[in-house]
């Protein structure tokens, strides 16, 4: 799996043969074509067509990846075997939905730290600012890179790891 961002505080997923886009938190035309996208309620970007357009609940398989959209606009995705999570507003009303989550993937810093202290993920991907931001409220160093290639090994057995995605 190669993560990376797509331009607007979106992140770009790339896991066998898919590119998965997450639609940013600001407004502004996302660089990349996706097969499948994740619509959030922040995002009024002007996005590119996709093959499969993931709006809300729900749940969808697609092409092998499993998908669970849950109010409000946060998605919790197994790919390659690791379970992946998009929050887009830290809401304590969806913790319960939110459990053995190897990544999260969070593009804003408000109430994200306690909100993830609560969720106990062992990697943490955000935007360069917003990681630094919540690396430092927990306490952890944050790592920045341009991409982040992921396998299930990869992901620490304990504690949290947490990376800034650089443009």
């Amino acid at each position: 799996m190669i993560i990376t961002l797509a331009g607007n505080n979106a992140f770009k997923i790339q896991t066998g043969g898919l590119t998965i886009v997450t639609e940013g938190p600001d407004s502004g035309a996302s660089r990349a074509k996706p097969d499948i996208l994740l619509r959030t309620a922040h995002g009024k970007a002007d996005l590119p067509e996709a093959g499969f357009s993931v709006d809300g609940p729900g749940e969808y398989e697609i092409q092998g990846v499993e998908i669970q959209g849950i109010p409000p606009f946060t998605y919790v995705m197994k790919a390659e075997d690791l379970r992946l999570a998009l929050i887009s507003e830290a809401n304590v009303k969806i913790l319960d939905k939110l459990n053995r989550i190897d990544i999260v993937f969070i593009a804003h810093a408000e109430g994200a730290a306690s909100f993830i202290r609560q969720i106990e993920p062992r990697m943490v991907i955000a935007p360069q600012g917003i990681a630094q931001a919540i690396a430092k409220e927990l306490g952890a160093e944050a790592e920045t890179m341009d991409k982040v290639t992921v396998k299930k090994k990869d992901i620490p057995s304990s504690g949290l790891k947490c990376i800034c995605l650089a443009a």
